[in-house]
């Protein structure tokens, strides 16, 4: 196996150690989750996103991806917006809780129990660039 020294930027090179960190918790052994493995397996995967580019002369056409990726997330939140009101509605017509102010406290508690899981698998997902 041949041995390559890099640099990183402190902020890739943080996201690399949570990643191992990640890894640890999760049960992997340190022989398993490494720094070393963990470049490796990442540069192995940017390796074939940069084979495949080069060899049939088609790009990845990022910005396409994201507005596709955003478009399909929105309607998807819509969607589970709309579930959730009716279920709520329902719910509260079954059990004979009558009432907006009901409707809307569920509702309110489901918008938000949406909106935190969004946002911890955003922190989960993508990379921080701040610092």
């Amino acid at each position: 196996m041949g041995r390559v020294g890099i640099y990183l930027k402190d902020k890739i090179e943080r996201e690399v150690r949570d990643i191992v960190q990640q890894d640890l918790q999760n049960g992997a052994n340190p022989g398993e989750a490494n720094i070393s493995a963990t470049c490796n397996e990442l540069i192995r995967l940017g390796l074939l996103v940069y084979k495949r580019d080069s060899d049939d002369g088609h790009q990845f056409d990022l910005e396409g991806y994201q507005r596709d990726l955003i478009r399909k997330a929105a309607g998807s939140r819509e969607g589970t917006v709309l579930i959730a009101t009716l279920l709520a509605e329902m719910y509260l017509k079954m059990t004979g809780k009558d009432g907006e102010a009901k409707l809307e406290d569920t509702l309110d508690m489901l918008l938000n129990s949406i909106n935190t899981a969004e946002d911890e698998a955003e922190s989960r997902h993508f990379v921080n660039n701040e610092g």
